[in-house]
């Protein structure tokens, strides 16, 4: 049904719902930056799981993390083998069908994405 990098991305990437909705709002908002306070806050998240989020996406190429002052700061800026499922990604959000299947594909690999994590550590995203 979908690209199996997308699926990829999905099942070992973006692999919770908090971190589906930050890629969502940087997607949306290419130029924003901010503290995990301030993401946590522009997504409804409570900061303990944003600043988890966002230290895995920072770990798996999706943003980067630059001081800001003492606090550290986050920026979309995806690896290259990246850019196009993400942008794939986003064009299946749109679709409410295809929508609810990301939603399911993130619900599941949520449930054993802990474990994944403590077991293989940093996941980067694998060519196809």
């Amino acid at each position: 049904m979908f690209d199996p990098k997308v699926e990829h991305l999905l099942k070992e990437i973006i692999d919770t719902p908090t971190k589906l909705q930050l890629l969502l709002l940087f997607c949306e908002n290419p130029n924003i930056e901010g503290t995990a306070r301030q993401l946590a806050e522009r997504t409804f998240r409570d900061i303990w799981s944003a600043s988890e989020a966002l230290r895995e996406l920072t770990e798996d190429g999706i943003v980067v993390a630059f001081d800001g002052f003492g606090e550290l700061l986050y920026r979309y800026q995806p690896i290259p083998e990246l850019v196009h499922p993400i942008q794939q990604l986003r064009q299946y959000y749109n679709e409410p069908i295809e929508r609810d299947y990301v939603q399911q594909l993130v619900r599941e690999a949520a449930s054993y994405a802990p474990y994944r994590r403590a077991s293989h550590g940093n996941v980067m995203f694998e060519r196809l």
